[in-house]
Formats: C-alpha cells, structure tokens, sequence
C-alpha cells in the first residue's frame, strides 16, 4: 500500500478553513500562505511543525511541497 502524504492545501481543506483563518493558525500571512499553497515556497521546519500541531496529522504524512 501507497504511503498518504496531505499537502497544506488539502489538510486545510479537511480542516474547512479558509486560507486566511490557516495562514493565522500557522502564524503567517497570507501572501506566505498562498506561496505554500501553490508550490511556490517550501514549508520551513517551524511551519511544518506548527502544521502538525495544529492538525492533529502524523508528522510523516504532512508533505512539505504541493
């Protein structure tokens, strides 16, 4: 069996928030947000972290990139 791994689009879309109302959960502004959001940036280790905490997900199946 595969291995699921969830992008921060897709975990805050299991999460029914907005774009906004994660960008200020994660402690970021949107423009960051959006950045992650596309692929445009990678999530730093502080970000990835937060991402985990605030999701509840296993840190293993949070993907860094789009």
């Amino acid at each position: 069996m595969d291995k699921v791994e969830l992008n921060i689009e897709s975990i805050r879309v299991m999460m029914s928030l907005s774009r906004k109302e994660m960008a200020d959960r994660l402690g970021i502004n949107i423009d960051r947000y959006n950045r992650l959001a596309t692929g445009e940036s990678r999530l730093l280790a502080t970000e990835f972290k937060k991402l985990h905490e605030i999701s509840g997900l296993p840190m293993d199946v949070i993907k860094a990139t789009v």
